[in-house]
């Protein structure tokens, strides 16, 4: 075997590494994960209702109850994940996990009722401590 046919041999794995597709950056937005996602909708709101609970130590309380679910069907494969709901009535934002758990049901409780008045929240899909584009659901109770 020659020197050159030698070379070539070991620069040919080289080259064959270095090929890849084109990127193109636009396209990549079918990943409901992702801030840029450009697809369906993935919140639907169900329903909102007063929910009675006594807490020891503070007694009654009724809460107003915001459920709504995730279209996981939209997902490009199966994740775990949770939903960040930014209250837009009082500012305040968790992460909470459906309900129950591994379903795609969630409910978002408000301590003070908002009878007559819509109340908005901004919905974000939520994994490995990053979110996704934000959508909004609006309820009246």
């Amino acid at each position: 075997m020659s020197a050159k046919t030698f070379a070539l041999l070991l620069l040919l794995p080289l080259l064959m590494g270095c090929y890849k597709d084109d990127v193109q950056p636009e396209l990549l937005n079918t990943n409901p994960f992702d801030a840029d996602y450009q697809g369906e909708d993935l919140f639907v709101s169900e329903s909102t209702f007063t929910e009675t609970e006594n807490i020891p130590g503070v007694g009654i309380v009724i809460r107003q109850v915001i459920a709504f679910r995730v279209r996981s069907e939209l997902f490009l494969a199966p994740t775990s994940y949770s939903v960040q709901v930014h209250d837009l009535e009082n500012g305040q934002t968790v992460v909470i996990d459906a309900v129950p758990p591994g379903s795609d049901t969630f409910k978002y409780y408000k301590q003070n009722l908002v009878a007559g008045q819509p109340v908005c929240l901004e919905l974000r899909l939520s994994n490995n401590f990053s979110v996704a584009r934000a959508e909004r659901i609006c309820v009246t109770l």
